[in-house]
């Protein structure tokens, strides 16, 4: 959680709840979007805090579910599935909802699954994708994901998408090293990819950089997707200061 400076006017700045699909707090994820964060407070959930090793065993995928993979507090990786996260996402949001924040950001490029929730719930999924169709433009977009069952899938979204085919190549971006990273999207760029799109969230700034030194122009998810938050949450909440004659 960050917190407001002691001492001085009570902070005014919004409040963005973060919420990954495993466990928070996200230490292999804040450090690189501190920056994007800084107009804002911030807090951290995970669907799986209140969760023990059964119960996250429980959420796995099966029956053909959609997998989403995520990482856990202790640093490893957990597959789950789309359908079944869905009433521990909704425990996390509630508790944003009691930490005061103005919107959720659900920090996860697959499609979840949710109930309502009574602030604005954003998706990394949307405000990521929408920022690289601008950046990708006219070119041809490669895609990395984590795992292979997710290429159908991840083809078919951004093929709807942007209305032309896509390349895409599967590494996870939590137990791949960096070299496998580079190979992946070498893979991509040889496929003819003009940009590289690092479709989870786990994909770091680090592999980013990787992709850079080897003349690979590259974006990460969670970079885009916390930009595009703040963005919107700071605006909306300039807008209500302006409405309210108490500011």
């Amino acid at each position: 959680m960050h917190e407001p400076a002691a001492g001085g006017a009570r902070s005014v700045r919004p409040t963005l709840g973060l919420v990954t699909i495993g466990q928070a707090p996200r230490v292999d994820l804040i450090p690189d979007v501190e920056a994007a964060l800084s107009g804002v407070d911030w807090v951290e959930h995970g669907a799986l805090d209140l969760l023990d090793a059964d119960g996250i065993a429980r959420l796995e995928p099966r029956g053909g579910e959609r997998t989403l993979v995520s990482r856990l507090r202790d640093g490893s990786r957990v597959r789950l599935g789309a359908t079944s996260i869905a009433p521990a996402l909704d425990g996390a949001l509630r508790r944003c909802v009691a930490d005061h924040c103005g919107a959720v950001l659900v920090l996860c490029t697959g499609r979840v699954e949710h109930g309502p929730a009574s602030v604005p719930v954003l998706h990394a999924e949307d405000l990521a994708h929408d920022l690289m169709v601008r950046l990708v433009g006219e070119g041809r977009l490669g895609v990395l994901c984590p795992v292979p069952e997710q290429l159908t899938d991840i083809r078919q979204r951004w093929e709807g998408r942007l209305g032309r085919p896509v390349v895409a190549a599967a590494v996870d971006p939590y137990t791949a090293g960096l070299d496998e990273v580079a190979a992946a999207g070498r893979r991509v760029t040889a496929g003819g990819a003009d940009v590289v799109f690092l479709d989870c969230i786990g994909y770091t700034g680090e592999q980013r950089e990787v992709l850079a030194a080897a003349g690979i122009r590259a974006e990460t998810a969670r970079h885009l997707a916390v930009t595009g938050a703040v963005g919107l949450l700071s605006s909306a909440s300039c807008a209500d200061q302006e409405r309210s004659p108490g500011w």
